[in-house]
């Protein structure tokens, strides 16, 4: 089904409706030390990254997206000094999301900048000034390079898992705007397998093990079967209600890169039916969380060191990104009143 296909499919519908999930995961708990003072930190911090005009529009929708508050969640035990570095680390994740996206930027361009925050991921800021022209993007690259500076002071990644994880999402966002260029609908499975990547979801889960020093890598933890399959669905249970969630955003930007248009062509079905099987699968991956989780248990993995911390620190992802999602106005714009219920009708 190409892509002007399920334009006219989905324009015949108008409206969506996204129910209730997270039935069976535990209740988020939003880290008590993310207070005011923390988020208006990160609130300046992005002001001064975006150079935002107090007041303006943008600006206003960078404070009501609430960027800070998804880490909130993730790491709830995390104390002060640990919380805001990692908050203005994933300010500046959504941010890079937001310029690698961006129809200003050339494919040639694109690959300069990822190369560049490849670059200063490891450390190499001086070398990654250099194929990069921009006197804004630079700037901003030294922003990040700072950042990542203060993170690693609070982050055990002595492995390099976090700086692998983050590098293999830049490389797989350059896939993805290659076949968005290209309009190129994968199946459901090739999607996943991108997607996997490009929601961002292996960095989070690195930090889990980096912040609260697990050292899992370690123990030899990391290539049991278990993690491997609990990391999986964690994983897919975040991309694919993030991709619910952000699904009228991205339409209205002619983004199709998302497992709801994905499953109507591959299943040739409407709007809602499409959104109706995304919601069946995240409520299928909950289940299976449950199940690998009470298998930890009873195989006996559960009493090492840190493997629950880890599980239960990856249920704490799926559950807080949920919350969070239905909270920002990055999905639903400003003046968004979440529904108490986390689940609501909208139009197309």
């Amino acid at each position: 089904m190409a892509v002007s296909s399920i334009v006219s499919i989905f324009a015949a519908e108008k409206s969506y409706s996204i129910p209730p999930v997270c039935k069976l995961l535990a209740s988020p708990v939003l880290n008590p030390l993310y207070d005011a003072k923390a988020e208006s930190q990160i609130n300046a911090w992005c002001a001064e990254f975006l150079k935002l005009q107090p007041g303006s529009e943008k600006a206003v929708f960078v404070q009501e997206s609430r960027l800070g508050l998804l880490p909130a969640y993730g790491y709830p035990s995390i104390p002060y000094e640990k919380i805001v570095p990692v908050a203005k680390f994933f300010a500046w994740y959504f941010h890079a999301d937001d310029i690698l996206d961006s129809p200003e930027i050339s494919s040639s361009d694109m690959r300069n900048v990822a190369t560049a925050y490849k670059m200063v991921l490891k450390g190499k800021f001086d070398e990654a000034t250099l194929p990069v022209k921009n006197p804004e993007l630079l700037r901003q690259m030294k922003m990040l390079s700072e950042v990542l500076e203060e993170l690693s002071l609070h982050v055990v990644d002595e492995s390099g898992r976090f700086v692998d994880a983050l590098t293999k999402v830049i490389d797989m966002f350059e896939i993805e705007s290659s076949w968005l260029r290209k309009q190129i609908i994968p199946n459901l499975d090739t999607y996943l397998w991108l997607r996997e990547i490009t929601s961002g979801v292996a960095p989070c889960f690195a930090l889990i093990d980096g912040l609260l020093q697990l050292r899992l890598e370690e123990r030899g933890v990391l290539d049991h079967p278990l993690i491997r399959k609990v990391e999986e669905i964690g994983t897919h249970h975040i991309a694919l209600h993030n991709d619910m969630i952000s699904f009228r955003k991205e339409w209205a930007k002619g983004y199709y890169l998302n497992a709801v248009p994905i499953l109507a062509s591959n299943c040739k079905c409407g709007l809602n039916e499409a959104i109706g099987k995304v919601a069946s699968m995240v409520e299928d991956l909950e289940k299976d969380f449950a199940q690998t989780k009470h298998e930890i248990v009873s195989s006996g993995l559960a009493m090492k060191q840190g493997v629950m911390d880890y599980v239960d620190g990856i249920e704490v992802w799926m559950a807080g990104s949920v919350e969070w999602a239905w909270t920002s106005a990055r999905y639903h714009g400003i003046g968004w009143i979440p529904p108490p219920e986390k689940s609501a009708t909208f139009q197309l």
